[in-house]
């Protein structure tokens, strides 16, 4: 074993799966400011907490996976490729109203639990991508090197935390992390998966085995056209999705603006004084021609007192 490029592997895979963890740490430790009950002290151990459910999960994953050829595995790399996608279509077609509801959820599950369950709760809802990463290159890891890539875990956890508390107090750093990690965060999923299939030899492996059975070595175009039907699928099914969620706020934002702009406070004052002109008199019409209609009744009384 390699220590030196199992403990790399370790940081670097740890920092792609949990920069967006950073932020919901940083927004924690702000609240903690104004919330007592919540403090850091227990910040950190729901992190952790969460954190071992998402290990358990994992090494649940990676049990399962013992008992097929740790090559085929490696096409799970696929996944954290197909998770860079959809942040990237994220990005592309931005839907405040989803936000919102996804926010609203994790504050429904978190209202009125412990602070320490609330911090672990949220933290393995937002793992679903640790869990993606880790059961594949757990699955290709060697002798010791799921105990180094656990325990690095667990340390660069704690440096994490200290990180969060930092930041929060250098808001000018958090908002240039906010700014470009949209953009850097995708690519980082992308170069991972892409990493975790070579590191597999999960191609070669399979090209090599579907050439044993076939007659003119098809296995390179055979993968070549799974591969290429299974992304441009999933591209095209999430990018339907997130077109369909995002036109959908669009609509729901014009509805809104349009709702708004049909009530028309000086129409409605005009009208007012309309009914209002006429109410005693039994007068209909606009409020102007009433008051000439009356006018000119009034003069026309005067003038038939003095003939």
């Amino acid at each position: 074993m390699q220590f030196g490029k199992v403990f790399g592997t370790a940081c670097s895979t740890f920092a792609i799966t949990n920069i967006d963890d950073l932020f919901v740490l940083a927004t924690f430790f702000t609240e903690s400011s104004v919330n007592k009950d919540l403090t850091p002290l227990k910040i950190a151990i729901g992190q952790y907490v969460g954190f071992s459910v998402i290990i358990v999960i994992s090494m649940i994953g990676f049990g399962v996976a013992q008992a097929i050829p740790s090559e085929p595995i490696g096409f799970l790399g696929l996944l954290p490729i197909l998770l860079g996608v959809w942040k990237l279509l994220e990005l592309m077609f931005p839907s405040s109203n989803i936000q919102e509801e996804e926010e609203e959820v994790e504050n429904v599950k978190a209202a009125g639990m412990k602070c320490i369950f609330k911090v672990a709760s949220i933290t393995v809802m937002n793992g679903g991508d640790n869990i993606g990463t880790y059961v594949p290159l757990f699955s290709q890891a060697e002798g010791a090197e799921i105990a180094v890539y656990v325990v690095t875990y667990y340390i660069l956890l704690g440096v994490w935390c200290l990180i969060a508390f930092l930041i929060i107090k250098q808001k000018h750093i958090l908002l240039i992390a906010q700014k470009y990690a949209g953009i850097v965060v995708p690519l980082l999923y992308v170069g991972l998966g892409i990493f975790i299939v070579i590191k597999s030899h999960c191609y070669p492996w399979s090209i090599q085995n579907i050439n044993e059975g076939f007659m003119g070595n098809p296995g390179r175009a055979i993968l070549a056209t799974m591969t290429t039907f299974l992304l441009s699928s999933c591209i095209t099914t999430m990018l339907w999705i997130r077109l369909r969620k995002w036109s959908a706020s669009r609509r729901s934002t014009a509805d809104t603006d349009m709702e708004l702009q049909s009530i028309d406070p000086i129409g409605e004052a005009g009208t007012s004084k309309s009914g209002v002109c006429g109410g005693d008199v039994g007068v209909t019409g606009d409020a102007g021609a009433n008051v000439d209609g009356s006018y000119r009744d009034v003069i026309s009384g005067v003038e038939s007192q003095d003939i």
